[in-house]
């Protein structure tokens, strides 16, 4: 496979890139691979977009993010004795027969 390089250039905070820097080289030892690590951060930052392609492809329908309103309209309605009550009923039971 053929990979394309394309050189730019960015205006970044000098603090922030003094910073990257830093880490580059306490991770390599060298800031030879200043490009690779800005590209895999590139990389990652486009995750969530090929996840969502992959879900569409697939047939999911995810929407990202959803909001607190949303999850809680879309939770499934609840069936059944709360289970604070089911607990209680087991401990009862647990007593009475002499569990620990």
């Amino acid at each position: 496979m053929v990979v394309y390089l394309k050189k730019v250039s960015l205006y970044i905070d000098e603090e922030l890139w003094t910073k990257f820097k830093e880490v580059v080289l306490k991770k390599h030892g060298t800031l030879r691979k200043l490009s690779s690590e800005v590209e895999s951060l590139l990389q990652e930052s486009l995750i969530d977009e090929r996840i969502g392609k992959v879900f569409e492809k697939i047939g999911l329908d995810l929407r990202i993010p959803r909001s607190p309103e949303e999850v809680k309209r879309d939770r499934p309605k609840l069936r059944g004795p709360p289970s604070e009550t089911l607990i209680r009923e087991m401990r009862g039971r647990r007593i009475v027969k002499g569990i620990p």
